[in-house]
């Protein structure tokens, strides 16, 4: 099973999409035994390949190496990374996303996409179909590490419906049992685990918070016997107590990663000893508020992507932070897991109010710019909004009237100029009075 998915669907589904997931799949296997030496001179030469591409088709590096004097082969080793500057989401939209995104974009080569927004700030961008084919091929790997080979099933839980018939079509051939939820109640977390037991995957993957909310379902409610090979996590923070419960209650392993826009795969092996970078994809620098390298610490996470040359993220601040113990990364530490506990006792998550605010066919996709949930000490939620000009009264009716009748308490709006950051560089999207 594993063999005709790995080298006969794969190929032909690359082919469909004009994707190149299988041919970075063997790739990424064979820098894997790359000395170090190697490794970097890889990444040199895809940095070389990047600063040029940047310095001649994308707006605002084209302007700043002229105004700085510099030219692309200035930059000889990784350390020379220094010499550019750092930008951060903030500074791209004060900018103009556009001014970062490379001359004759989108085309047939690209895609659009969008950052997680789980901090409340949505943000889009263009991907190129080859950054997107070494990242899905690098996730590959992760799970390949962790036992799991092309034609097992798994199952991913993920908030909001699948949308179009390709999507269907994939889950189907890469035998993906995909497994939508909105809040979860206790109903809808007893039809999850039910549904574990009857498909068996042999990975579930998910965000931290729906999966520890199963776990501690599970672990209420004995009876339940399925045991996957691992859980995986990503897309949030995931902390010791979490951990604990999935793995008491599934009987396996966790096995977190971590990831955001510009940003290589970054996981978990099976010994637990740190996290890995898919150093093949990008360049992770971590470094203190002064901008020096960080080997022993806290400091944040700035990437330069090599592959993406749609939209480059070149020393992307991504307000991450992260714990590193003699350079390795040991703990992810810049989001927040966060619920929001209805009148009927549902639980809400961050991911709810992600697909609320940037779902395509809501008034709210590109009215609002940043977001926050605010429960009120008195009853109620208040929704503090960043707004542009396309937001109306008619797009704050709807707001109201959505949440209102979701959570069964009373909603309102406020419109403030910024919502701060807090003391880990990233913002809340649910608070408690």
């Amino acid at each position: 099973m594993g063999f005709i998915h790995e080298h006969i669907i794969l190929p032909l589904s690359d082919l469909a999409k004009g994707e190149q997931v299988h041919r970075h799949l063997r790739e990424l296997k064979r820098l894997e035994q790359a000395s170090e030496s190697e490794m970097t001179d890889y990444q040199l030469q895809r940095l070389h390949l990047l600063l040029n591409h940047v310095a001649t088709a994308v707006p605002f590096y084209r302007e700043w190496f002229v105004a700085n004097s510099l030219a692309p082969g200035d930059i000889r080793s990784l350390s020379d990374l220094r010499r550019l500057p750092i930008v951060d989401k903030a500074f791209m939209r004060r900018e103009g996303v556009e001014r970062f995104t490379a001359d004759g974009q989108p085309d047939h080569t690209s895609m659009a996409a969008r950052s997680s927004g789980s901090t409340g700030e949505p943000f889009s961008f263009y991907i190129s179909k080859e950054a997107y084919s070494v990242n899905m091929a690098a996730k590959l790997r992760t799970w390949y590490q962790a036992g799991y080979r092309l034609g097992d099933r798994y199952m991913k839980i993920a908030n909001g419906a699948r949308h179009g018939r390709l999507k269907t079509l994939q889950d189907r051939v890469n035998r993906c049992v995909y497994v939508p939820f909105f809040a979860m109640s206790d109903e809808a977390l007893a039809a999850i685990l039910e549904q574990i037991e009857r498909t068996r995957p042999t990975i579930i993957r998910s965000y931290p918070t729906p999966l520890f909310l199963l776990a501690q379902y599970r672990n209420q409610h004995p009876g339940y016997r399925f045991t996957p090979r691992h859980v995986m996590t990503t897309g949030s923070i995931l902390p010791p107590a979490y951990r604990a419960e999935i793995e008491r209650a599934f009987g396996c392993d966790v096995i977190d990663s971590y990831s955001c826009e510009g940003t290589p795969n970054t996981y978990e092996t099976t010994a637990h000893d740190g996290y890995r970078v898919t150093r093949a994809y990008g360049i992770i620098e971590v470094l203190d508020e002064s901008g020096e390298p960080v080997s022993d610490g806290v400091g944040r996470v700035v990437s330069t992507d090599l592959w993406n040359l749609a939209t480059p993220f070149l020393r992307y601040d991504t307000q991450d932070l992260v714990e590193v113990r003699g350079g390795r990364i040991q703990r992810i530490l810049g989001r927040e897991c966060e619920t929001l506990i209805d009148a009927g006792g549902r639980r809400f998550m961050v991911h709810n109010f992600v697909g609320f605010f940037q779902e395509d066919d809501r008034p709210v996709r590109r009215s609002v710019t940043a977001y926050q949930v605010v429960k009120r000490k008195a009853g109620g939620i208040t929704f503090r909004l960043v707004v542009n000009e396309q937001y109306t009264g008619k797009t704050e009716r709807y707001i109201i009237d959505f949440w209102q009748e979701q959570l069964g308490l009373p909603v309102s709006v406020t419109l403030v100029d910024e919502i701060p950051l807090m003391k880990n560089n990233k913002r809340l999207t649910i608070v408690e009075e």
